[in-house]
């Protein structure tokens, strides 16, 4: 018996099972491989994205995703296992001859086996072989049934993360414009409204972030659909509070809880994502914002928005990585 193909099987094996079930029943982020993997394939699409100005092929990235990663599963989990039967040169005999297998053959037996074609021209040379097969047909199905149970609900995720990201982009095109709508020329109870609807929304998605990794990069070619988009645009909304004081009311607590909510959900985008960090935005909102009486001092406001500067480079690197530009939030 070659041991070391045995233990590299197992190694390959045991590596593969613990990625896919870290990726598909943990809520912390997924697994390493799984994340390194699905970022390479969206940072491809991106890049082809931008050199051939098709922003449509970044919403076929995200079901792109999925597939490579239920593909890589299948193949290392066939690489560990063919080589465990490698290992040892009677591991697979042919039915008509009772001659050893060759180690394509060895690769063919343990493909059919994990996807439950039957049994073909070849068999196990011992009863502990057919064992070490009962025990790969099982991986692999139970494999096979965690993925399809995960796609699901996935789905149902996708669904859920655009709902969100169309009641945002129903409140206004831009910051300002979300503002002014919410506005009656007294208070801003109609913005009240909508922000204690959005706040359990954002919450939901955060929690599904951490279910499904795989969740962000599902992208929509409709700026009405995209979630990194509009909710840099609802925290430039919250910013805007934050620096100078619109809402003076005793519900401007509201702003804040649902800036505790996107805080929540920058955490969370920091923990499982990484990418080049942007330059900070302009806060060019100011001078729309004639009909209220601000009493923040300049130097102060300059101050706040000082402080907000790493949040906003990151929000605006979300958005740049979505396959978006700053300006499609602002003009």
């Amino acid at each position: 018996m070659n041991t070391i193909l045995l233990l590299s099987g197992i190694i390959i094996v045991i590596i593969t099972n613990i990625d896919a079930l870290s990726t598909i029943l943990r809520l912390n982020g997924g697994s390493k491989i799984s994340n390194f993997v699905a970022r390479q394939v969206w940072h491809m699409g991106v890049f082809i994205s931008r050199k051939f100005s098709r922003l449509t092929i970044l919403s076929n990235i995200g079901a792109l995703v999925v597939v490579t990663l239920f593909t890589l599963w299948a193949l290392l989990l066939g690489i560990g296992y063919g080589l465990i039967y490698n290992s040892d040169i009677n591991s697979i005999v042919k039915t008509s001859t009772e001659l050893s297998a060759s180690t394509t053959g060895k690769f063919y037996y343990v493909g059919y086996t994990l996807t439950s074609l039957g049994n073909g021209d070849l068999k196990t040379g011992s009863d502990f072989w057919r064992i070490i097969s009962n025990l790969m047909g099982l991986n692999g199905m139970f494999l096979l049934s965690l993925a399809i149970s995960y796609f699901i609900p996935l789905m149902n995720a996708v669904v859920k993360q655009r709902m969100m990201a169309t009641y945002i982009s129903n409140l206004g095109n831009t910051p300002n414009e979300i503002i002014l709508n919410g506005w009656n020329g007294k208070n801003f109870d109609k913005i009240h409204d909508q922000f204690k609807e959005l706040y359990p929304m954002i919450l939901l998605h955060c929690e599904q972030q951490l279910a499904y990794p795989v969740l962000m990069y599902f992208h929509s070619e409709n700026p009405k659909y995209s979630p990194q988009l509009n909710l840099a645009k609802l925290d430039e909304v919250l910013s805007i509070q934050k620096v100078y004081n619109i809402d003076k009311s005793d519900k401007a607590y509201i702003w804040q809880n649902l800036r505790m909510a996107m805080d929540k959900y920058l955490k969370v985008a920091k923990n499982s994502y990484s990418f080049k960090k942007e330059e900070v935005p302009d806060f060019p909102y100011k001078d729309e914002l004639y009909s209220f009486d601000i009493l923040v001092s300049e130097a102060t406001a300059i101050d706040l928005i000082h402080k907000i500067n790493d949040r906003r480079a990151f929000i605006a690197s979300l958005v740049k990585n979505d396959g978006w530009k700053w300006e499609d939030i602002t003009d």
